[in-house]
Order: C-alpha cells, then sequence, then structure tokens
C-alpha cells in the first residue's frame, strides 16, 4: 500500500481505538462512584485527558496536518492516563473487599459465620460429591 494509504489507515484505527478507550473510561468513571472521591477525581482525571486527546486528534486526515506539539501533548496525555490506570487499579487491589472482585463462589461460607447455624433443609436431595 503506497504511504498516504497506509498512514489513513492508521489514523482510523487510532480513531477506533481512542473511541473505544474513552467509551472504557466513561464506564469506569461511572463505575467508581462507590469508591472513595479520590479515585472518583483520578478516573475522571483518565476520562477527561481521552476525551481531550480524541478531540485533539478528531479532525485530522493525515499526521502532518498535526503539529508536533499536539502529538507529544496527546502522547503524554496517554502516558498520565496509564500511570493513573495503573494506580487505580494498584488502589482496588489493595482496599476492595475480594468479595466484590471475584464474587462468592460459595455464598454459604460468605454469607453465614461459621459459628452460625446453617438451615440444611434447603439442601435436602442434594448430593454430595466426595
Amino acid at each position: 500500500l503506497p504511504t498516504p494509504q497506509v498512514e489513513a489507515r492508521t489514523l482510523a484505527m487510532l480513531h477506533g481505538l481512542l473511541h473505544q478507550l474513552q467509551a472504557a473510561c466513561s464506564h469506569l468513571a461511572a463505575g467508581a462512584r462507590a469508591f472513595p472521591s479520590s479515585v472518583q477525581e483520578t478516573a475522571g482525571h483518565v476520562r477527561h485527558g481521552v476525551e481531550g486527546v480524541q478531540a485533539s486528534l478528531a479532525s485530522a486526515r493525515s499526521f502532518q496536518e498535526l503539529p508536533g506539539l499536539v502529538l507529544a501533548q496527546s502522547r503524554d496525555a496517554v502516558a498520565r492516563a496509564q500511570l493513573s490506570l495503573e494506580g487505580l487499579l494498584e488502589h482496588v487491589g489493595q482496599h476492595t473487599p475480594l468479595p466484590w472482585l471475584v464474587g462468592p463462589f460459595a455464598p454459604a461460607l460468605v454469607e453465614y459465620p461459621e459459628d452460625a447455624p446453617v438451615d440444611m433443609s434447603k439442601w435436602e436431595g442434594c448430593v454430595t460429591v466426595g
């Protein structure tokens, strides 16, 4: 393929990836409402940064149309977003109760303390293995 066609396809893929990233960041920001305000703010900053990059590159039909400063600022914004996302993942991993992340695989064990009586009548007729 000639260079202009490769560039056009690359730019189209970049627009598509930015659109997907922006949608994921919007979903992340909406889901962060259950977390402390610092996490919500970080998620919001990530979303706004990605939206800024998307807006900066939206009208370009070739990379030559984009000033070097815009490309550098976009690269920096994406790098900041990546660092922020890594920080969010670390925070969630350290401060989120395990059932929020993986779900209760054994509800009877999660919902009832060991010393609490458990109504076993609902399990009548079940076959135990092992």
